[in-house]
């Protein structure tokens, strides 16, 4: 009985903790080959749980507004790091984003580095060597 019992809770647990396991993707979901680089306001920050994200509002040569999606790193990472927090970034704000795009075309950054308009780096500052994602 006691067996049955130890395979079920196994079983349970299995089956609880896949999707967790399966939704933290890395850097499979993008292309890897290749930098993009795409300058923008801010539009949205979130500095929460799995990912820190940064929306972006881009305008386009003809004039047209694009949406984007810059992800880095846990929150957790994020402050250790460079420091910031929920405030760091406001509606409004200019950056350049520069990282993968997701492979499926969608406008999704995996971020490598993340420049003020200045072009000053915000992220990772000097290459620390922290590996992202």
């Amino acid at each position: 009985m006691r067996i049955a019992f130890a395979i079920l809770v196994l079983a349970v647990s299995t089956v609880a903790i896949s999707p967790a396991a399966s939704a933290h993707h890395g850097n499979v979901a993008y292309d890897m080959s290749k930098l993009i680089t795409v300058k923008g306001t801010v539009s949205e920050y979130y500095f929460t749980n799995p990912h820190v994200q940064l929306l972006i509002s881009a305008k386009k040569e003809d004039g047209s507004v694009e949406k984007w999606r810059g992800e880095l790193n846990s929150p957790n990472i994020v402050a250790r790091v460079v420091g910031w927090n929920s405030k760091t970034f406001k509606p409004g704000d200019e950056v350049v984003l520069v990282g993968n795009r997701a492979k499926d075309g969608a406008n999704v950054l995996r971020l490598e580095k993340l420049l003020g308009a200045d072009g000053t780096e915000l992220y990772p500052k000097g290459g620390n060597g922290v590996s992202r994602f």
